[in-house]
């Protein structure tokens, strides 16, 4: 019998089209003989819609005719069933869902508002929790928690946007600790939306009123000088994790871009092409050094399913830095995987065996006691109630005093 697999993906975020596109990829990619897909776009009001039109990326051209031609929905608890129902008047159940696959980049998707969501509902799903979501959005928190279990950053600076508008000349002297160039970005983005590079001051302002339209919390952090960027995926839990071969990735003018990343192509996959002379960007010894701190990001952000690690590497001094660890990659960072001769269908396969394994560890944990535990305390005193009719005579009259 079939797992019925809601595919979630959309939502409110400016990264939203990047989210559809990897969620039709996935779903054209899924084992149809084990799961049925069920597709459940959110668009950007924050509304839920199914329908099979919504697997073919050709009908998004026209939002509007997206949702026209969609079902509004709901998932809902009924009994000990995850419910998929339509909205309105009369409302009715379309589908049970067994299991979740979340395909969501940015805000409301993938910062753990949706994981937290599907977790108060308890229905079972891919990936990363709540913790390790909101996390892995948080560029300020994850690099605070890479310094302090010792995974290699580059010198950085964060505020919110009301002290750089109340206090900047504050702001600014605190930036006079790092070294131009620097990046400005918002600390809650991926994608490179909203990020810029700044050569002097003048550039750095400019940078942080762009940051600040995407968020409300900035980092400025020193750009690697030689830079070479690679990338590399984890998969798995807490207690067990292997990785992906290698990206090293091609950039003009040091910065990968948002074009460079989705509208054309500037990567290539260490060990794809047997045939390729190019002179690699790293040594054996910085790849062993990147496996160990990629397993080591994945490992302190208590990540799950499939992550992306993205690395810099200082090409002359041969320094290694994290940059950034994506708990929803785009592509599910499929591409990284066949490399290494495991499909599509193979990794989502893999990653809804490890959210089924984990299921199961979550049902043996104890949340919440089955009894009630205020079921012998008085309501007044917060004493234990005694149970023979004599003492609850007595509780009356003390009541009575009380008042």
């Amino acid at each position: 019998m079939r797992l019925n697999l809601g595919v979630i993906f959309g939502g409110k975020s400016v990264e939203h089209e990047i989210s559809i596109i990897s969620a039709v990829e996935a779903m054209a990619n899924i084992d149809s003989n084990k799961y049925k897909v069920i597709p459940i776009y959110i668009d950007k009001n924050n509304d839920w819609y199914t329908g099979d039109h919504l697997k073919s990326i050709l009908h998004y051209r026209d939002m509007d005719l997206v949702k026209r031609y969609a079902k509004k929905v709901s998932l809902v608890k009924r009994g000990k069933s995850f419910i998929l129902e339509s909205q309105g008047l009369l409302r009715r159940s379309l589908f049970v869902i067994d299991m979740v696959l979340p395909i969501g980049h940015g805000s409301f998707v993938e910062d753990g508002s949706l994981q937290g969501y599907l977790n108060m509902l308890g229905v079972p799903f891919v990936g990363s929790n709540v913790l390790a979501s909101a996390i892995g959005q948080d560029k300020v928190i994850q690099k605070d928690l890479f310094k302090q279990n010792g995974i290699p950053v580059c010198d950085y600076v964060w505020f919110y946007d009301y002290e750089f508008e109340k206090n900047k000349k504050d702001v600014l002297e605190k930036i006079k600790s790092l070294s131009y160039p620097l990046y400005v970005k918002p600390a809650s983005l991926g994608s490179s939306i909203g990020i810029s590079v700044a050569k002097d001051e003048k550039e750095l302002i400019s940078g942080i009123k762009e940051a600040v339209k995407y968020d409300r919390k900035i980092i400025v952090e020193e750009k690697v000088k030689n830079v070479k960027e690679t990338n590399i995926s984890v998969l798995g839990n807490y207690e067990k994790q292997s990785v992906s071969e290698i990206e090293e990735i091609n950039m003009e003018d040091g910065f990968y871009s948002f074009k460079e990343k989705y509208v054309e192509g500037y990567s290539k996959i260490k060990g794809k092409d047997k045939k390729e002379k190019s002179k690699p960007l790293i040594s054996k010894e910085m790849i062993e050094d990147m496996k160990s701190y990629a397993i080591k990001t994945f490992k302190t952000v208590n990540a799950s399913g499939v992550a992306r690690v993205d690395f810099l590497i200082d090409d002359k001094n041969k320094k290694l830095y994290v940059n950034e660890i994506n708990t929803i990659p785009g592509d599910l960072s499929s591409y990284l995987w066949m490399a290494k001769k495991m499909s599509q269908k193979e990794l989502i396969n893999n990653l809804i065996d490890l959210a089924v394994a984990e299921q199961t560890k979550k049902n043996d944990t104890i949340y919440a006691f089955s009894g009630n535990l205020l079921e012998h305390y008085d309501s007044l005193k917060g004493e234990k109630i005694k149970s023979s009719v004599n003492d609850n005579a007595d509780i009356k009259k003390d009541t009575k005093k009380n008042k």
